[in-house]
């Protein structure tokens, strides 16, 4: 009886290990043919130069070889020139090109207009060259009030002109001592006379303004709340007009041509130019402070934008006449350049850069506000006329030396952060998207006030002393051409150009890797199936029989059964 069980589990394990052996060898053979009958029916089919001779079994190793050799070839020279294009559309995807059309001159406001006196002090109030002769030479004792409004001037005056011991810190009595300093704009201005209007008095046009020439005095700039952010420059005191343009959108629709702010004007030429005629008192020129040259110093610049008077001007000489023809310079981007990033494209949209002092951002306005910053680290307090926080502190004649290493250190900064990669930008102040700036031609000729007023019999009392200067400003052109910051380099153009390169060098669409990835998937597993079922079709025509017996176990009830009876 033991011998009967031992043959049934014998015969079990003979037929399982038999079923594995055939069962590994079936699924063997059938994965082996169903790989070598995908890749040729893949060959066959494919839209790819070249592939279909690699699958071809009926072609000679030395021509599968061949084009082996060629495909590798292709694929090598066209991955080249792709990643030609790949740095391309990352490095260099924008261009600056003229827009299609011109842009009328009554879509621009007109510029705004700084001016700036070389004098800071009128001799009647304070004679700033005798204080400071008797200051270096120290023969008579000067009190602490003389002390002080000397060192106040000097904050005003040329970068070399310092005093030594002066406060380190002062308080918004200099600022209120330099502006009884300066002349009012009545005082120093004649007549004012925009685009057609009835000459008149330029306080009607001008808002005083303190800026890095010392008390100036602006004429079409944006008021103080739509400029500033919060306590600003305090000295800035404007009309409070409301404006209806801004740098992003422009001039509303819906605003008339002639009453809007910024002011601007419906053609070009002298018939629209603003008029300044201007007076200097002679006897207030201060050599010591401001050096040999007279006169005045005009800037041309945005209205939203803060004025740094000393950096860029033209000069008003005296006894001259100035003309100067403005040309706008209108920079614009496309909003398709929005998805790029302010670096790739060298700009800042507006709702990109925070600015903490401005409510603008132009890249002027960017630069005063880093360099308030600089200057704050570096010296622990900020210039006269830098935008700041009621709390921050105000730097006196102590710390003028400071102030100027300050900005010059700043500009070496900046520079060696464009030279190498590696340096962060302190300022990080690119160029705004939408911008507008203005170039002028100028030319002069020789005038004479005294001269001119007298033809109109005026009274030239108030003139006893000094010299006139007059400007005139106006646009050169109707019609300007602007410049546009758009894509050269797209993903459409990205696409285009690598399905070019595929074509060229393959063959290949974006339906070859369609293809690709369905005979990956759907077309494998269907290619797989029909190997299975036809190795079992072929299996059953030949009349093998590939089944195994299985001989039950024997049961333990039937073993006791046959143990008795024997």
């Amino acid at each position: 009886m033991k011998h009967r069980i031992r043959k049934h589990q014998f015969v079990w394990n003979i037929s399982m290990a038999r079923f594995r052996k055939n069962a590994l060898r079936s699924n063997s053979l059938v994965h082996k043919e169903s790989l070598k009958h995908h890749f040729q029916d893949y060959c066959a089919s494919t839209s790819i130069h070249g592939v279909k001779y690699l699958g071809d079994p009926s072609r000679p190793s030395s021509e599968r070889i061949w084009w082996v050799t060629m495909l590798a070839c292709c694929m090598i020279g066209n991955g080249y020139l792709i990643s030609k294009v790949w740095i391309k559309w990352h490095d260099s995807p924008v261009i600056v090109s003229f827009a299609e059309t011109a842009m009328p001159i009554w879509e621009v406001p007109f510029p705004a207009i700084t001016f700036c006196s070389e004098i800071k002090s009128r001799v009647d109030v304070f004679n700033f060259t005798d204080a400071i002769l008797k200051y270096q030479n120290g023969s008579i004792a000067q009190s602490d009030e003389e002390m002080k409004r000397m060192g106040d001037l000097t904050l005003l005056c040329d970068k070399h002109v310092l005093v030594e011991n002066g406060q380190k810190v002062t308080d918004n009595s200099t600022l209120e001592f330099l502006d009884e300093m300066i002349p009012e704009v009545d005082d120093t201005t004649i007549v004012c006379q925009f685009a057609d209007s009835t000459p008149t008095n330029c306080s009607e046009y001008f808002s005083r303004i303190f800026t890095d020439e010392g008390v100036c005095y602006s004429f079409n700039m944006l008021a103080a709340p739509e400029l500033f952010r919060g306590y600003g420059n305090p000295m800035f005191l404007d009309h409070g007009l409301a404006s209806s343009w801004s740098l992003e959108a422009g001039y509303d629709r819906d605003a008339p041509l002639q009453t809007t702010y910024p002011r601007r004007v419906i053609s070009a030429g002298a018939s629209t130019s603003f008029n300044l005629v201007v007076k200097y008192r002679v006897r207030d020129t201060d050599f010591h402070c401001r050096g040999p040259v007279q006169g005045f110093k005009i800037l041309l610049h945005n209205p939203g934008e803060f004025p740094l008077v000393t950096e860029r001007h033209l000069r008003i000489p005296l006894s001259q006449e100035i003309i100067a023809m403005v040309q706008p310079k209108v920079m614009t981007t496309s909003d398709g350049l929005r998805p790029y990033s302010p670096q790739i494209r060298q700009c800042f949209f507006p709702s990109e850069r925070y600015l903490a002092h401005f409510r603008i951002y132009t890249q002027r306005n960017c630069e005063v506000e880093c360099l308030t910053n600089f200057t704050l680290a570096r010296c622990g307090c900020v210039n006269l006329y830098m935008p700041r926080n009621e709390t921050t502190p105000l730097c006196g004649a102590g710390s003028k030396q400071c102030m100027v290493d300050a900005e010059n250190e700043l500009k070496l900064v900046e520079i060696e952060a464009a030279r190498n990669a590696d340096v962060n930008s302190k300022c990080n102040c690119l160029q705004a998207c939408q911008s507008i700036n203005f170039d002028a031609e100028t030319s002069q000729a020789d005038y004479d006030t005294i001269k001119t007023l007298l033809s109109y019999g005026d009274n030239l009392t108030e003139l006893a002393g000094h010299e006139g200067a007059r400007v005139r400003i106006f646009f050169k052109d109707m019609q300007f051409s602007t410049s546009r910051r758009s894509e050269l380099f797209g993903l459409v153009d990205f696409l285009a150009n690598c399905g070019g390169l595929l074509g060229l060098f393959c063959g290949i669409s974006i339906l070859s890797f369609c293809e690709i990835v369905y005979y990956i998937t759907l077309r494998f597993w269907a290619n797989l199936h029909l190997i299975k079922k036809k190795h079992e079709s072929m299996d059953i025509d030949d009349g093998v029989d590939n089944t195994i017996t299985v001989y039950p176990q024997p049961q333990p009830q039937s073993i006791i059964e046959e143990l008795k009876e024997c």
